[in-house]
């Protein structure tokens, strides 16, 4: 799993912006990516605050630490640089890092529908919860109560994800479901 998040209209969030750095338009950005030597490829972007989304040309970026410095054009004051204090850093969803095969970023795998191996319907993956030996699908289940479990992320559990499909073939364990 990789954190690269929210694909969608708005575009998938690689960072956000925590501050101005310096007096020439700088932005100090946390990276929120599993891949934080991007910066070096990004070439236009789109900044959301409150809703509004702004498309920057990115002139130069660079790893700062764990952080991020990005010049964006037009941005020439700290001031400037300030006022997008708080916003995501959003790039188009096909400019992700292409990942290997039988890995997914989260968002691919939120609203998937879950089935066992006999065709049953269990539930939609309703969130992924990063774990400290693999990540676990949250399931919704949709039976009276709307319960939910926790499937382990794994491949002795989960058989196939079908993205085109929309689909995940899983095999829980024997009780997981009524934890």
């Amino acid at each position: 799993m990789n954190s690269e998040s929210g694909a969608g209209k708005r575009g998938v969030a690689v960072g956000r912006v925590l501050a101005p750095y310096g007096t020439a338009g700088l932005v100090k950005v946390l990276p929120t990516t599993d891949f934080p030597e991007r910066c070096h490829d990004l070439k236009e972007v789109a900044c959301e605050l409150h809703g509004a989304i702004r498309r920057f040309t990115v002139e130069r970026a660079s790893l700062y630490g764990r952080f991020w410095l990005i010049k964006f054009a037009g941005i020439e004051t700290r001031e400037q640089a300030a006022a997008l204090r708080g916003a995501w850093v959003l790039i188009r969803p096909e400019e992700r890092v292409a990942l290997p095969a039988g890995s997914y970023y989260y968002d691919q795998i939120i609203g998937l529908e879950v089935y066992n191996a006999a065709g049953e319907r269990l539930g939609r993956v309703k969130d992924v919860i990063p774990g400290a030996a693999h990540d676990f699908y949250l399931v919704r289940r949709e039976a009276p109560g709307e319960t939910e479990f926790l499937l382990p992320a794994v491949k002795a559990f989960v058989r196939e994800i079908d993205l085109a499909g929309g689909r995940i073939v899983a095999d829980p364990p024997e009780g997981l479901m009524e934890l």
